[in-house]
Order: structure tokens, then sequence, then C-alpha cells
């Protein structure tokens, strides 16, 4: 299972980390005004139709599969429409993350065998 923990919060942005096991393996930015609530989810990988490229689908609990909530690369909230951002560095005063490609790619090869997400928030 994927374990996603939402650590630090500002006006437009939730940063957190994401972790396999006990490993923190990459973090996450979100848009705040459109984060998903915390809970869990199924998690499946499939064909993006907007990004044209196979990316994990975040689906269950109080989101519909339709609504194509996904976990994709991207740097700063406007990269998100509701969607998870990964990234293997991240800058919390400026909310962006860096190396996006690299943790979406290390992110999508996990979920091929990991079927569930927990969203969690630290305070």
């Amino acid at each position: 299972m994927l374990v996603l923990v939402r650590d630090a919060f500002t006006e437009t942005v939730v940063l957190g980390r994401l972790f396999f096991g006990c490993t923190c393996i990459c973090y996450t930015l979100e848009n705040r005004s459109k984060a998903i609530p915390c809970g869990t989810y199924n998690i499946s990988n499939s064909r993006s139709p907007k990004f044209k490229r196979e990316l994990p689908l975040i689906y269950g609990y109080k989101v519909a599969a339709s609504r194509g909530i996904r976990i994709h690369a991207g740097n700063t909230s406007k990269d998100s429409a509701g969607c998870v951002l990964v990234g293997m560095g991240r800058d919390t005063v400026a909310g962006s993350l860096t190396e996006s490609r690299l943790a979406e790619t290390m992110v999508t090869m996990l979920c091929r065998t990991i079927r569930h997400l927990t969203i969690t928030e630290l305070g």
C-alpha cells in the first residue's frame, strides 16, 4: 500500500510525502482548492487520454473513476486540476516540486502491483 502524508499547507498548495511501507519514496503536491479528501482509495494504472501514457488512476471512497484523478509529473499547483503531482525534491517556501518525471516513472511502475492509496494529514 502507498500512503500519502500531507504535511505542509499554504493558501494554494498541499505538500506531502509518499511512502511505500516505511520508506518515503517521493514528495507530493496538490492544488489545495481541488485536493481530494483524506481516506483510502483504489489505485490502478491505465492509459490517460489527456497525457497519452500509462499513469496511476485514483478512485473509490469519495472519487469516481470517471473524474480522472491521476498521479503524474508537475511542478506547481498550476499543473494540477485535482491530481496528485509527484517529485523527487520539493521547495516548501515556493510550493513546488523538482525532478517530477523521474518520480512519475517510479510511482507508475510501483502502481503496476499496488492497489491502494491512503491519504492522511499531519496535525
